[in-house]
């Protein structure tokens, strides 16, 4: 019999119809959650005969469009020592699990298949500057859409992007620095909070290869749902991260 870990694990269905492929992922892994949660909003799309087949999965529905930062919100109810948030367009390798639990008590950090290095002076880290931009500063991603995440070694990172899975305890440091919006930035708010209130980094671990990687389907990014593709995106995001460093007192990394 498999290990289980101590562990519950926070999906959530918008547009995209990757579920299945998500929850089948998670009860092969080599160590298994304790807990699966499933968080939808707006029925956009059908996931009831998936929710059939896996009856021990609790399902959270909204009819509200409760956006990125409800998963932080039900994960305040989450009772295990870990929990780990993941977008729907993630499907990890087998052995992730063992590999986030590992990471986050080597480094006391939150762990994701990628994240982002933000420049010195600048406000804008997810606009590309060059060539090289995205090997020094995009840390983790896929260089290509039929590729998988890849990392050389163990790295620090400003902020995590699609995955986090973190020490359940360090989620009271999302909410005691109130968001700047509830429209995107989930990400970068809890990296700087949790730096900020807790003194805790994020990482992403080494990935060599199919068989280690948090990610095996960043091509599910690119299609129309993908939130980076909206009119204004970085302008809200370099509005948070102004906030953070000029009124929060965050220092990233480069700065």
């Amino acid at each position: 019999m498999k290990k289980q870990a101590d562990l519950t694990v926070i999906l959530t269905v918008w547009k995209r119809n990757h579920l299945r492929e998500q929850i089948e992922v998670l009860l092969a892994q080599t160590v298994l959650p304790k807990h699966i949660w499933v968080i939808q909003c707006m029925q956009h799309v059908s996931i009831t005969d998936v929710l059939k087949e896996f009856p021990d999965i609790k399902y959270f529905r909204s009819d509200e469009d409760l956006k990125y930062f409800s998963r932080f919100s039900i994960g305040i109810h989450v009772r295990t020592e870990f929990t780990w948030i993941l977008d729907d367009d993630i499907i990890p390798s087998f052995n992730w699990i063992e590999k986030c639990i590992h990471t986050s008590r080597e480094y006391n950090s939150i762990v994701s298949s990628n994240g982002r290095i933000i420049p010195k002076n600048d406000f804008y880290p997810e606009r590309l500057k060059g060539p090289n931009y995205i090997n020094q500063f995009f840390i983790g991603d896929s260089k290509s859409g039929d590729s998988v995440n890849l990392c050389e070694v163990d790295t620090v990172i400003d902020f995590p992007c699609s995955s986090y899975f973190f020490r359940t305890e360090w989620i009271r440091h999302f909410w005691e620095i109130w968001p700047v919006t509830f429209e995107t930035a989930e990400d970068i708010h809890f990296a700087a909070s949790c730096k900020i209130k807790g003194g805790i980094s994020c990482i992403v671990p080494q990935q060599t290869s199919r068989n280690d990687t948090g990610n095996l389907r960043p091509s599910y990014s690119l299609d129309e749902h993908a939130s980076w593709k909206r009119d204004g995106f970085s302008e809200i995001r370099s509005n948070v991260i102004r906030h953070f460093i000029e009124h929060q007192g965050w220092k990233p990394l480069l700065w």
